[in-house]
Protein backbone atom coordinates (compact mmCIF):
# COMPACT_ATOMS: atom_id res chain seq x y z
CA UNK A 1 0.00 0.00 0.00
CA UNK A 2 1.92 3.09 -1.32
CA UNK A 3 0.86 6.18 -2.67
CA UNK A 4 2.45 9.25 -3.99
CA UNK A 5 -0.10 12.03 -4.36
CA UNK A 6 1.81 14.80 -7.24
CA UNK A 7 0.79 18.02 -7.45
CA UNK A 8 2.06 20.37 -10.71
CA UNK A 9 1.07 24.22 -10.56
CA UNK A 10 0.78 27.40 -9.05
CA UNK A 11 1.36 28.06 -5.35
CA UNK A 12 2.03 31.07 -3.50
CA UNK A 13 3.18 32.79 -0.02
CA UNK A 14 1.17 35.10 1.46
CA UNK A 15 1.63 37.03 5.11
CA UNK A 16 -1.55 35.20 7.66
CA UNK A 17 -1.13 36.68 10.98
CA UNK A 18 2.53 37.89 10.22
CA UNK A 19 3.51 34.60 9.38
CA UNK A 20 4.43 33.71 5.77
CA UNK A 21 1.54 31.13 4.66
CA UNK A 22 1.74 28.63 1.44
CA UNK A 23 -1.00 27.97 -0.96
CA UNK A 24 -1.81 26.11 -4.16
CA UNK A 25 -4.03 27.24 -6.94
CA UNK A 26 -5.08 24.73 -8.72
CA UNK A 27 -6.40 25.34 -12.40
CA UNK A 28 -10.31 25.57 -10.95
CA UNK A 29 -10.01 27.82 -8.62
CA UNK A 30 -10.35 31.77 -8.50
CA UNK A 31 -6.62 33.54 -7.94
CA UNK A 32 -8.94 36.69 -6.73
CA UNK A 33 -10.81 34.52 -4.48
CA UNK A 34 -8.04 33.29 -1.35
CA UNK A 35 -11.08 31.17 0.19
CA UNK A 36 -10.63 28.87 -3.09
CA UNK A 37 -7.13 28.28 -2.08
CA UNK A 38 -5.43 24.42 -0.78
CA UNK A 39 -3.78 25.99 2.39
CA UNK A 40 -0.79 23.90 3.51
CA UNK A 41 -2.64 23.43 6.39
CA UNK A 42 -5.52 21.65 4.24
CA UNK A 43 -2.74 20.30 2.23
CA UNK A 44 -1.05 18.39 5.33
CA UNK A 45 -4.26 16.79 6.80
CA UNK A 46 -5.31 15.60 3.57
CA UNK A 47 -1.66 13.48 3.28
CA UNK A 48 -2.35 12.60 6.97
CA UNK A 49 -5.90 11.43 6.20
CA UNK A 50 -4.23 8.41 3.55
CA UNK A 51 -4.15 5.06 5.19
CA UNK A 52 -1.56 3.55 3.04
CA UNK A 53 1.67 2.69 5.29
CA UNK A 54 3.90 4.83 2.44
CA UNK A 55 3.15 7.85 1.15
CA UNK A 56 4.67 10.63 -0.98
CA UNK A 57 3.35 14.20 -1.75
CA UNK A 58 5.81 15.51 -4.47
CA UNK A 59 4.73 19.05 -5.13
CA UNK A 60 6.21 21.26 -8.28
CA UNK A 61 4.63 24.41 -7.50
CA UNK A 62 6.46 27.47 -6.12
CA UNK A 63 7.19 28.06 -2.52
CA UNK A 64 6.46 24.67 -1.62
CA UNK A 65 9.40 23.83 0.28
CA UNK A 66 7.11 25.05 3.60
CA UNK A 67 5.32 21.58 3.03
CA UNK A 68 8.52 19.77 3.32
CA UNK A 69 9.04 21.06 7.31
CA UNK A 70 11.75 20.55 9.47
CA UNK A 71 12.02 16.67 9.67
CA UNK A 72 14.55 14.95 8.04
CA UNK A 73 14.18 11.55 6.70
CA UNK A 74 17.06 9.53 8.62
CA UNK A 75 17.77 5.40 8.65
CA UNK A 76 20.14 4.21 10.92
CA UNK A 77 19.37 0.73 8.92
CA UNK A 78 18.23 1.23 5.02
CA UNK A 79 19.66 -2.37 3.66
CA UNK A 80 16.62 -4.52 4.29
CA UNK A 81 12.95 -3.27 2.74
CA UNK A 82 11.01 -5.64 4.90
CA UNK A 83 12.36 -3.95 7.65
CA UNK A 84 11.42 -0.06 6.33
CA UNK A 85 8.12 -1.09 5.27
CA UNK A 86 7.11 -1.72 8.91
CA UNK A 87 6.96 1.83 9.99
CA UNK A 88 4.77 4.49 8.31
CA UNK A 89 6.43 6.63 5.62
CA UNK A 90 5.06 10.19 5.39
CA UNK A 91 7.07 11.94 2.85
CA UNK A 92 7.02 15.01 0.76
CA UNK A 93 9.48 16.45 -1.82
CA UNK A 94 9.17 19.66 -3.47
CA UNK A 95 10.44 21.31 -6.51
CA UNK A 96 11.87 23.83 -4.16
CA UNK A 97 12.50 25.66 -1.32
CA UNK A 98 10.13 28.79 -0.16
CA UNK A 99 11.07 30.40 -3.65
CA UNK A 100 9.75 30.80 -7.37
CA UNK A 101 10.28 27.34 -9.48
CA UNK A 102 10.53 27.08 -12.98
CA UNK A 103 7.40 25.51 -14.89
CA UNK A 104 9.57 25.10 -17.98
CA UNK A 105 12.53 22.98 -18.57
CA UNK A 106 13.10 20.10 -20.65
CA UNK A 107 10.80 18.27 -23.30
CA UNK A 108 7.22 20.44 -22.03
CA UNK A 109 8.04 19.75 -18.31
CA UNK A 110 9.54 21.67 -15.37
CA UNK A 111 13.09 21.58 -14.71
CA UNK A 112 11.92 19.58 -12.00
CA UNK A 113 9.74 17.07 -13.38
CA UNK A 114 11.81 16.10 -16.03
CA UNK A 115 14.85 15.23 -13.55
CA UNK A 116 11.76 13.36 -11.74
CA UNK A 117 11.27 11.57 -14.37
CA UNK A 118 14.71 10.71 -15.13
CA UNK A 119 15.35 9.28 -11.68
CA UNK A 120 12.27 7.42 -11.82
CA UNK A 121 13.46 5.69 -15.11
CA UNK A 122 16.90 5.43 -13.43
CA UNK A 123 15.63 2.35 -11.01
CA UNK A 124 17.23 -0.77 -10.95
CA UNK A 125 15.75 -2.90 -7.87
CA UNK A 126 14.47 -1.14 -5.03
CA UNK A 127 15.20 2.66 -3.64
CA UNK A 128 15.05 5.03 -0.43
CA UNK A 129 13.69 8.22 -1.83
CA UNK A 130 16.03 10.02 -0.36
CA UNK A 131 18.43 8.74 -2.57
CA UNK A 132 16.30 9.38 -5.68
CA UNK A 133 15.60 12.70 -3.92
CA UNK A 134 19.46 13.36 -3.93
CA UNK A 135 20.04 12.67 -7.79
CA UNK A 136 16.98 14.94 -8.56
CA UNK A 137 18.14 17.92 -6.62
CA UNK A 138 21.53 17.44 -7.84
CA UNK A 139 20.13 18.06 -11.76
CA UNK A 140 17.73 20.72 -10.68
CA UNK A 141 20.42 22.67 -9.20
CA UNK A 142 22.78 21.88 -11.73
CA UNK A 143 20.12 23.33 -14.28
CA UNK A 144 18.40 26.06 -12.59
CA UNK A 145 18.66 28.21 -9.60
CA UNK A 146 16.26 26.31 -7.27
CA UNK A 147 16.71 24.03 -4.49
CA UNK A 148 14.64 20.93 -4.11
CA UNK A 149 13.44 19.97 -0.57
CA UNK A 150 12.97 16.47 0.76
CA UNK A 151 11.63 15.52 4.69
CA UNK A 152 9.47 13.46 6.82
CA UNK A 153 5.82 14.97 7.53
CA UNK A 154 4.99 14.03 11.36
CA UNK A 155 2.13 15.55 10.92
CA UNK A 156 1.25 13.18 8.69
CA UNK A 157 2.11 10.25 10.94
CA UNK A 158 6.05 9.65 9.71
CA UNK A 159 7.68 7.29 11.85
CA UNK A 160 11.89 7.35 12.35
CA UNK A 161 13.99 5.29 10.77
CA UNK A 162 12.07 4.61 7.75
CA UNK A 163 11.92 6.36 4.38
CA UNK A 164 9.43 6.18 1.16
CA UNK A 165 10.57 2.73 -0.78
CA UNK A 166 10.45 3.13 -4.75
CA UNK A 167 10.76 -0.06 -6.57
CA UNK A 168 10.73 -1.20 -9.78
CA UNK A 169 8.23 -4.11 -11.49
CA UNK A 170 7.92 -5.34 -14.47
CA UNK A 171 4.02 -5.68 -15.15
CA UNK A 172 3.23 -8.85 -17.62
CA UNK A 173 1.06 -7.68 -20.45
CA UNK A 174 -2.58 -9.30 -20.54
CA UNK A 175 -3.33 -11.43 -22.97
CA UNK A 176 -6.32 -10.79 -25.04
Amino acid sequence: DSVIVYYAGHGVLVPVDGVETGYWLPSDVDSEAPASWLSNADIARMVAAISARQVMLVSDSCYSGQLVGKDRVQLSNASDASDLLKRRAAVVMSSGGDEPVADTGREGHSVFAWHFMRALEGLTQWQVGGSLYERVRAGVVKDFPQTPQYGGSRGAGHQGNTDYLFERRELEAIKP
